[in-house]
Protein backbone atom coordinates (compact mmCIF):
# COMPACT_ATOMS: atom_id res chain seq x y z
CA UNK A 1 0.00 0.00 0.00
CA UNK A 2 2.80 2.47 1.07
CA UNK A 3 4.59 1.76 -2.32
CA UNK A 4 1.52 2.56 -4.26
CA UNK A 5 1.13 6.30 -2.53
CA UNK A 6 4.72 6.61 -3.29
CA UNK A 7 4.76 6.07 -7.55
CA UNK A 8 1.09 8.18 -6.94
CA UNK A 9 3.04 10.90 -6.09
CA UNK A 10 5.93 10.24 -7.79
CA UNK A 11 6.42 13.46 -10.01
CA UNK A 12 5.17 15.50 -7.17
CA UNK A 13 7.86 13.47 -5.14
CA UNK A 14 10.71 15.31 -7.31
CA UNK A 15 9.47 18.56 -6.75
CA UNK A 16 9.73 18.42 -2.94
CA UNK A 17 12.37 19.68 -0.66
CA UNK A 18 12.71 22.17 3.23
CA UNK A 19 10.25 24.80 4.00
CA UNK A 20 10.22 27.69 2.30
CA UNK A 21 10.79 29.75 5.28
CA UNK A 22 13.85 27.57 5.66
CA UNK A 23 15.50 28.51 2.72
CA UNK A 24 15.36 32.36 3.87
CA UNK A 25 11.99 32.78 1.37
CA UNK A 26 8.85 34.15 2.41
CA UNK A 27 6.43 32.41 4.90
CA UNK A 28 3.61 30.39 2.43
CA UNK A 29 1.14 33.30 3.46
CA UNK A 30 2.87 35.81 2.40
CA UNK A 31 3.76 34.23 -1.25
CA UNK A 32 0.20 35.08 -2.41
CA UNK A 33 1.49 38.67 -4.17
CA UNK A 34 2.47 40.54 -7.43
CA UNK A 35 5.92 38.48 -7.09
CA UNK A 36 4.19 35.14 -6.43
CA UNK A 37 1.78 35.80 -9.75
CA UNK A 38 4.23 36.94 -12.04
CA UNK A 39 6.04 33.77 -11.45
CA UNK A 40 3.20 31.30 -11.81
CA UNK A 41 2.06 33.04 -15.03
CA UNK A 42 5.73 32.60 -15.70
CA UNK A 43 5.47 28.74 -15.63
CA UNK A 44 2.10 28.53 -16.90
CA UNK A 45 3.41 30.02 -20.17
CA UNK A 46 6.32 27.53 -20.52
CA UNK A 47 4.45 24.63 -19.52
CA UNK A 48 5.21 21.89 -22.47
CA UNK A 49 2.57 21.13 -24.86
CA UNK A 50 1.66 17.31 -23.36
CA UNK A 51 -1.48 15.25 -25.23
CA UNK A 52 -2.33 18.01 -27.45
CA UNK A 53 -6.23 18.23 -27.61
CA UNK A 54 -6.60 16.17 -24.53
CA UNK A 55 -8.78 18.44 -21.82
CA UNK A 56 -6.44 19.73 -19.35
CA UNK A 57 -7.07 21.48 -15.51
CA UNK A 58 -4.11 23.33 -13.51
CA UNK A 59 -3.86 22.91 -9.89
CA UNK A 60 -1.59 25.70 -7.61
CA UNK A 61 0.30 24.52 -4.52
CA UNK A 62 2.56 26.86 -2.49
CA UNK A 63 5.64 25.93 -0.64
CA UNK A 64 6.33 22.14 -0.05
CA UNK A 65 4.93 19.50 -0.88
CA UNK A 66 5.40 16.52 1.62
CA UNK A 67 6.52 13.20 0.38
CA UNK A 68 2.79 11.83 1.71
CA UNK A 69 1.54 13.98 -0.77
CA UNK A 70 0.08 16.94 1.58
CA UNK A 71 0.11 20.09 -0.06
CA UNK A 72 -1.09 24.15 0.79
CA UNK A 73 -3.38 24.59 -1.69
CA UNK A 74 -3.60 28.62 -3.52
CA UNK A 75 -6.51 30.64 -1.99
CA UNK A 76 -9.52 31.30 -4.34
CA UNK A 77 -8.68 34.96 -4.54
CA UNK A 78 -4.85 34.26 -5.40
CA UNK A 79 -6.39 32.40 -7.78
CA UNK A 80 -9.01 34.58 -9.34
CA UNK A 81 -6.00 36.78 -9.92
CA UNK A 82 -5.48 34.26 -13.29
CA UNK A 83 -8.95 34.43 -14.26
CA UNK A 84 -7.68 36.50 -17.72
CA UNK A 85 -5.66 33.25 -18.64
CA UNK A 86 -9.34 31.67 -19.31
CA UNK A 87 -7.69 28.14 -17.79
CA UNK A 88 -9.74 25.55 -15.64
CA UNK A 89 -8.52 25.80 -12.32
CA UNK A 90 -9.31 23.32 -9.38
CA UNK A 91 -7.92 23.40 -5.87
CA UNK A 92 -5.69 21.08 -4.35
CA UNK A 93 -7.40 19.20 -1.88
CA UNK A 94 -9.99 18.50 -4.97
CA UNK A 95 -6.87 16.29 -6.30
CA UNK A 96 -6.21 12.31 -6.14
CA UNK A 97 -4.59 9.87 -7.60
CA UNK A 98 -6.33 7.26 -9.83
CA UNK A 99 -4.98 3.77 -11.35
CA UNK A 100 -4.23 1.88 -13.61
CA UNK A 101 -1.26 4.42 -13.40
CA UNK A 102 -1.66 6.84 -10.23
CA UNK A 103 -2.30 10.03 -12.30
CA UNK A 104 -3.23 12.96 -10.31
CA UNK A 105 -6.27 13.73 -11.33
CA UNK A 106 -9.04 16.39 -10.06
CA UNK A 107 -11.24 13.83 -8.30
CA UNK A 108 -15.20 15.82 -9.70
CA UNK A 109 -13.86 15.07 -13.65
CA UNK A 110 -11.02 12.89 -13.85
CA UNK A 111 -9.17 15.07 -15.93
CA UNK A 112 -4.88 14.52 -15.62
CA UNK A 113 -4.11 18.11 -13.79
CA UNK A 114 -1.00 20.07 -14.33
CA UNK A 115 0.34 20.69 -10.49
CA UNK A 116 1.97 24.32 -10.86
CA UNK A 117 4.39 24.91 -7.33
CA UNK A 118 5.67 28.13 -6.36
CA UNK A 119 8.13 26.29 -4.08
CA UNK A 120 9.71 29.22 -2.48
CA UNK A 121 9.94 32.94 -3.11
CA UNK A 122 12.82 34.99 -1.42
CA UNK A 123 12.68 38.95 -1.86
CA UNK A 124 16.76 40.03 -2.21
CA UNK A 125 15.35 43.80 -2.83
CA UNK A 126 12.73 46.38 -2.96
CA UNK A 127 12.83 45.84 -6.95
CA UNK A 128 14.28 41.43 -7.20
CA UNK A 129 12.92 38.57 -6.24
CA UNK A 130 14.06 34.89 -6.77
CA UNK A 131 11.39 32.13 -6.73
CA UNK A 132 11.57 28.41 -7.08
CA UNK A 133 8.77 26.90 -8.90
CA UNK A 134 7.60 23.16 -10.49
CA UNK A 135 5.23 22.01 -12.23
CA UNK A 136 4.35 18.09 -13.09
CA UNK A 137 1.81 16.49 -14.80
CA UNK A 138 0.85 12.70 -14.92
CA UNK A 139 4.93 11.37 -15.37
CA UNK A 140 6.31 14.45 -16.61
CA UNK A 141 8.07 17.45 -14.13
CA UNK A 142 10.06 20.81 -14.05
CA UNK A 143 11.57 22.52 -11.81
CA UNK A 144 13.08 26.36 -12.39
CA UNK A 145 14.45 28.88 -10.66
CA UNK A 146 13.75 32.72 -11.34
CA UNK A 147 14.66 36.11 -10.89
CA UNK A 148 12.06 38.88 -11.23
CA UNK A 149 12.02 42.68 -11.14
CA UNK A 150 10.27 45.47 -10.88
CA UNK A 151 10.41 48.24 -13.69
CA UNK A 152 7.72 50.63 -14.34
CA UNK A 153 5.60 49.07 -11.76
CA UNK A 154 5.55 45.56 -13.12
CA UNK A 155 7.14 42.43 -11.94
CA UNK A 156 8.35 40.41 -14.82
CA UNK A 157 10.78 37.16 -14.85
CA UNK A 158 14.07 38.50 -16.03
CA UNK A 159 15.86 35.16 -15.93
CA UNK A 160 15.55 31.20 -15.58
CA UNK A 161 16.85 28.56 -15.28
CA UNK A 162 16.24 24.93 -15.40
CA UNK A 163 16.76 22.80 -12.06
CA UNK A 164 17.85 19.01 -12.81
CA UNK A 165 15.70 16.72 -10.76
Amino acid sequence: MFSRRFFAFAALLALTGCHSSENGGLPVNLIECDAGESAIRHVIQNLPELNPGVAKNYSIVLGEISRDGMMTPATTEFVKRLADLKLDFVNAIDLKAIEPDQIVVDNKNRLATFVLQLRVLRQLSTTTWEAETGWSYKREFGRAKLRLESKDGKITVVASEKLSS
